[in-house]
């Protein structure tokens, strides 16, 4: 390792020497002949040619790039609007031709009045004709959604729903609550484009995101009452005709905001169009405006002060001409100066690489003159040094074999020490997983005494110095160069681990590698060794790993399969604690009998634990429910034993149960009406104010009061009880889907499929195929 190559160590200078050798360095500087007047001088040259052609370039050519970069973005604005107006002329016409048709207007009569008809085969008469709308990509449309007001409902590419849960679930927006489409209908327009606004859906479980839609709203002539909702999306429409990367919005005849690609941009009124201006400049942006001819909309575009400044520089090629007869002049005077410095240069260059002590010849340069007389000492101080420093270099050859190791990009100030990393010859890995069975307790010590302990193991006298690093903060790894063959290293790790079987508070666990060649990376070596750390059984004892476990004896590690999880929740529901921890002490058993990994019981408790919250949250008993006596997930890595977890699954269901049985035993007249009637007339069609009616109640009272003593809506609530009742009547092989979903309530075959999707996550018929094989 070189370092400080350059250092040369002298003795100290009295005072009144020093200042008679600066007033002589001085003098010596203003004088022809040195180094420092010749460079002076020489780019100074080369400077000056360069300054004066870039100023009367830039000069000359400024205004001119100017004038072209706005041109250009005007052009691009222009084309943009024309793209824009043409995709909003050929929706317009599209739809106006649909709404013309005879077969249109009288299906939108039929379905306007459905309920009383029942001529529901004309949804899907409807909807194949929509489809031949949403489904042409140049259109972009998400969806195209038929809202019927007075019958109630809506039809959409999905199916039929109610218009409660289609613009509050499956179309949801703070934009755009329920009531905001019934007043559309009061309104006399043909066509309305809205301003863009973010929609989700939302479900009992989870809510996802559909993005932002740009609502185009048309009127289903000569129905009034019926609007055709297109959703179409706005950045699809961006990327197909706008997309320059730069800020962009759209703003319709009365100024609002109809949509912006960037929300940190400033929306700025277009004041500039009326004062026959296509732009103008504000802060440190410039925007470009263009008005739609069509639908009066004002398009802007909106270019940052450094993006044009950027495609001026892009665009300024005439300056390289220019330039190159300055550098081609500039080049020639260099390389005349630089060739009259190579000549000493280059010999004191040779004699660097070849290392010799004897003095340079004479200079006619000061500079020079003075470096050929230290020269000499300079190597001697120098090769001192190197050898200092190679033998006090153990700490960072160990920084060096941790950054190998994990891959980390060494620091340029260390990059000699690669050759102290590079392997030359066979080698074996050997990876310690340290752990205490007291984590109250600090164990650096031990950890540090372990390491000494690993390192004189394997140091023998006649071998190669093994390396011993800590690569975690639980974790070591000794290398091993040339080490012979894998089994005398494994006599090694035994006699280890006869040593540390009087150590009770310690769990060591060991991964050995095989033998590898020099060109295997220690990395790959690392890599392999932690996977066979997750082979660790629930021992509470040392453990040696030389191998992965065969497929045939481990057990997955992806927790609980559907119908344990459905068979645990049930369980779990009912606050049987015999029930619940008969089943989960079973299943602990099996993975004991399987001899699993501890991974394979770590991923066994998360799935109880999910399940445990869920039958906590289906009764809204988080209340009820003692969190801190909860027992913490991340503990699950300390557990070494069966027996230690199940214990710890006792102190996780019990509070969870006593939970739920206080909850579930407490009965309510209102709510027991419901669900009673709700079981006896599932296949009926039930709403919210047919059960309210009932009790003599208004259905808002109703609806609060339910999701208040349940913590769950009353659609939600009647779902899922319908999609539960579905499951169990799919396992009936006699029943085809269309019978299950009319037993149920669903007497379109559409939205049951939808439905139970939404709920279990798979269709009726994957929910058949797989659990029929246990019932059959």
């Amino acid at each position: 390792m070189r370092i400080f190559s350059n250092i040369c160590i002298c003795p100290p200078i009295p005072e009144g020497v020093q200042l008679m050798t600066q007033s002589t360095k001085f003098k010596l500087s203003l004088r022809s002949n040195t180094l420092l007047v010749k460079l002076i001088v020489s780019f100074l040259i080369v400077i000056l040619l360069l300054a004066a052609f870039n100023v009367f370039s830039f000069l000359y050519l400024r205004n001119k790039l100017y004038d072209e970069i706005v041109r250009s973005n005007e052009l691009g604005i222009e084309q943009t609007v024309e793209s824009y107006e043409n995709h909003f002329r050929l929706t317009q016409s599209m739809i106006l031709s649909l709404t013309q048709s005879d077969r249109w207007i009288a299906n939108i009569g039929i379905l306007s009045e459905v309920s009383q008809n029942r001529r529901y085969d004309k949804m899907n008469e409807v909807k194949e004709e929509l489809s031949e709308l949403y489904n042409n990509p140049f259109l972009h449309f998400d969806n195209f959604i038929l809202y019927f007001k007075k019958a109630g409902f809506v039809l959409e590419k999905e199916g039929t729903s109610s218009t409660k849960d289609m613009f509050s679930s499956y179309y949801a927006s703070e934009a755009y609550p329920p009531g905001f489409w019934d007043t559309l209908t009061d309104d006399n327009f043909f066509m309305r484009i809205l301003p863009a606004a973010s929609f989700t859906e939302k479900s009992m479980n989870s809510i996802r995101s559909l993005g932002m839609q740009m609502p185009i709203v048309i009127k289903a002539a000569p129905h009034d009452d019926v609007l055709c909702i297109i959703m179409v999306n706005p950045r699809k429409l961006y990327s197909a005709y706008a997309n320059t990367g730069e800020p962009f919005y759209m703003l319709d005849q009365e100024g609002r905001l109809l949509f912006a690609t960037h929300d940190t941009v400033d929306i700025r009124t277009p004041a500039a169009i009326g004062e026959g201006k296509q732009f103008e400049r504000s802060g440190g942006n410039y925007y470009f405006y263009e008005r739609g001819s069509d639908t009066g909309f004002t398009y802007v575009r909106v270019a940052p002060i450094t993006n044009i400044s950027s495609e001026m520089l892009k665009l300024n090629m005439l300056l390289v001409t220019l330039l190159a007869a300055a550098i081609l002049i500039s080049v020639l005077s260099s390389v005349w100066f630089s060739l009259r410095l190579n000549h000493p240069l280059k010999r004191i260059i040779d004699m660097l690489e070849l290392k010799q002590t004897q003095p340079l010849p004479a200079s006619n340069i000061k500079e020079f003159a003075i470096i050929s007389d230290r020269m000499s000492s300079m190597m001697h101080t120098n090769e001192r040094i190197r050898m200092d420093l190679d033998r006090k270099n153990n700490l960072v050859r160990q920084y060096a074999y941790t950054n190998k190791v994990k891959n980390i990009p060494m620091n340029l100030n260390l990059k000699e020490l690669e050759d102290a990393v590079q392997q030359h010859g066979p080698y074996a890995a050997v990876l310690y997983e340290i752990g205490f069975k007291n984590k109250d307790s600090e164990y650096d010590q031990e950890i540090q005494l372990l390491r000494k302990l690993v390192h004189g193991l394997f140091a023998t006298p006649e071998g190669e110095e093994p390396v011993t690093l800590q690569i975690e903060h639980n974790q070591l790894m000794t290398i091993l160069f040339n080490p012979g063959s894998q089994s005398d290293v494994l006599r090694v790790l035994n006699l280890l681990k006869e040593l540390l079987q009087a150590e009770d508070y310690m769990c060591l666990t060991i991964a050995l590698s095989p033998v590898y060649s020099e060109d295997t990376h220690f990395t790959v070596a690392y890599e392999r060794l932690r996977q066979l750390l997750k082979a660790k059984r629930l021992t509470g004892e040392t453990q040696i790993i030389i191998e992965p476990r065969s497929l045939s004896s481990s057990t997955t590690s992806l927790g609980l399969k559907v119908g344990q999880r459905e068979e645990l929740l049930a369980r779990l529901q009912s606050g049987s604690e015999e029930a619940v921890f008969e089943w989960v002490d079973r299943h602990l058993d099996q993975l004991v009998k399987k001899d699993a990994a501890a991974l394979d019981f770590q991923a066994y408790a998360r799935g109880v634990a999910e399940q445990t919250e869920k039958a906590l949250a289906k009764l809204n008993a988080w209340e009820q429910a003692d969190a801190a006596s909860r027992p913490d997930m991340n503990s699950l890595e300390a557990l070494y034993s069966a027996e230690q977890y199940r214990q710890w699954f006792r102190e996780l269901i019990r509070p969870a149960l006593a939970a739920i049985r206080e909850r579930t035993e407490t009965k309510d007249p209102i709510t027991s009406f419901v669900t009673d009637y709700l079981n006896s007339h599932l296949n009926e069609d039930i709403n919210l104010d047919l059960v309210a009616d009932k009790l003599n109640i208004t259905p808002g009272y109703l609806s609060s009061y339910f999701k208040e003593k349940t913590g769950t809506n009353f659609s939600d609530y009647l779902n899922d009880l319908r999609i539960n009742r579905a499951k169990e009547l799919l396992l009936n092989l006699e029943l085809r889907i269309q019978d299950v979903a009319g037993q149920v309530g669903y007497h379109n075959v559409n939205s049951f499929i939808r439905m139970f999707k939404r709920y279990s996550g798979i269709t009726p018929g994957e929910y058949r195929k797989r659990n029929v094989g246990g019932h059959t």
